[in-house]
C-alpha cells in the first residue's frame, strides 16, 4: 500500500526544492542570523591569515541510516572551508571516526584540489579515521589538536556525549569552537562546551549559509513550505473535526 499522505507531502517537497532552486532568485531570501556561522567566516580569515590550521570533525557515526545525515551535511560545509583554505600554509584537516565517512571526505577535498588547479597539493592524509570507536577517536582529539596547532574546530556530524569533550578541549586549547550534532542530549551538552553550539536543524544549514549552491538554499525554503502545508493540514483536519465533518 502507498502512503498517500507521505507520498503527496514528497511531491510538495520535490516540486518546491526545484522551483526555488530553478527560480528561487527571483524572490529576496532572507536568513535568520545565526552567530555561529557569522563568527565562522572571521575565523577562517585570520587562520588563513596567520598560518593556523582548521580541523573539522565529521562525527563518529557510521555512514548508513540516519546517523549519515549531520555526516552529508558537514560534508558541504567542508567543499566550501576547502575551497577557501587550501592556498593556506596549514591546509584544513578533517578528521572522523568511521572510514567510509574518511574515505568520502578525502574524495570532497580532492574535488575541492582539483577545481581549484592544484591538486598537486593535495594529500590523503589531510582526511583520516582517528579512532574506530566514539571514544578511541575522541581520545585521539587533544594530540590532533595541540600538534597541528588547530585555531577553528569544527564538529558537525553524528556525536553521542563524548561530543562535549572534543568540543571541550578546544576550549581548553582556547581556539574557536563551531560545534552540532544530530543528537538531543549531545546538543545539550554542546550549548555547555562550545562557543558556538549548533541547535536543531542548524546544523543541516550550513551549506546554505555558507553559500554552497542554490540548492542548499532552496532547501531551507523548502523546508518551511512543507512545514506550513503541515500544519495548514493540522488545522483543518481539526476544524473539520470540530464542526463534526469527520469522525
Amino acid at each position: 500500500m502507498i502512503d498517500v499522505p507521505g507520498f503527496l507531502l514528497l511531491l510538495i517537497f520535490l516540486a518546491s526544492l526545484v522551483g526555488f532552486a530553478l527560480f528561487g532568485n527571483r524572490w529576496p531570501v532572507f536568513f535568520r542570523p545565526l552567530p555561529g556561522y557569522e563568527e565562522l567566516g572571521n575565523a577562517l580569515e585570520r587562520a588563513v591569515e596567520s598560518g593556523d590550521r582548521i580541523h573539522l570533525s565529521l562525527g563518529t557515526g557510521p555512514l548508513s541510516g540516519f546517523e549519515s545525515a549531520p555526516a552529508l551535511a558537514g560534508l558541504a560545509i567542508l567543499a566550501q572551508i576547502a575551497s577557501s583554505s587550501m592556498m593556506s600554509d596549514k591546509p584544513l584537516i578533517v578528521s572522523t571516526g568511521d572510514g567510509a565517512t574518511a574515505t568520502l571526505a578525502q574524495d570532497t577535498l580532492y574535488s575541492a584540489y582539483r577545481k581549484a588547479g592544484v591538486e598537486s597539493n593535495y594529500h590523503s592524509t589531510y582526511a583520516r579515521m582517528v579512532g574506530p570507536t566514539p571514544f578511541s577517536y575522541i581520545a585521539g582529539i587533544p594530540s590532533l589538536l595541540s600538534e597541528e596547532k588547530v585555531a577553528v574546530h569544527i564538529l558537525t556530524g553524528s556525536f553521542g556525549v563524548e561530543g562535549a569533550l572534543a568540543a571541550d578541549f578546544g576550549r581548553r586549547e582556547g581556539i574557536f569552537v563551531l560545534a552540532g550534532a544530530e543528537d538531543v542530549q549531545a546538543q545539550a551538552l554542546l550549548y555547555a562546551t562550545a562557543d558556538y553550539p549548533m541547535i536543531g536543524e542548524e546544523i543541516f544549514a550550513g551549506g546554505a549559509y555558507l553559500d554552497a549552491g542554490e540548492y542548499h538554499k532552496a532547501s531551507l525554503r523548502t523546508q518551511d513550505v512543507v512545514r506550513l502545508v503541515i500544519v495548514a493540514i493540522i488545522l483543518l483536519g481539526v476544524l473539520l473535526r470540530t464542526v463534526g465533518i469527520i469522525p
